[in-house]
């Protein structure tokens, strides 16, 4: 598209933390992932996931959580787990994919710039 961006999603680094302090290594998660809304209805979404999913099995990640609509990220195997929580959001919409053994249990944290206000 002339080299205007019509997409884009992001992987960052996530805390998961049981009950007894111990830190599960590494997962990720996944967002904000956008399209431009002229462009939404062609797949760029879907390749956009796919890529992303891509990019965290070649570093090896533990896995990767995301807040969203199960109705769309279930078709790229992400699924609510009762052992992971997000507080203050509702546990259908928070997701995980576990790409290396089984999800862990605990609370899962964002960065701090993801609670930034200004």
């Amino acid at each position: 598209d002339h080299g205007q961006i019509i997409g884009h999603v992001a992987l960052s680094p996530v805390t998961i933390t049981d009950g007894h302090g111990n830190k599960a290594e590494g997962w990720y998660g996944l967002g904000p992932i956008s399209v431009l809304p002229q462009r939404q209805g062609q797949g760029i979404g879907s390749r956009l996931m796919a890529q992303a999913v891509a990019e965290l099995r070649a570093m090896q990640a533990a896995g990767c959580v995301l807040l969203g609509d199960p109705a769309y990220y279930e078709r790229f195997g992400f699924h609510a787990h009762v052992s992971l929580q997000l507080p203050g959001v509702p546990p259908d919409y928070f997701m995980a994919l576990a790409l290396r053994g089984p999800a862990p249990e605990g609370i899962v944290q964002y960065s701090d710039a993801f609670n930034a206000v200004d």
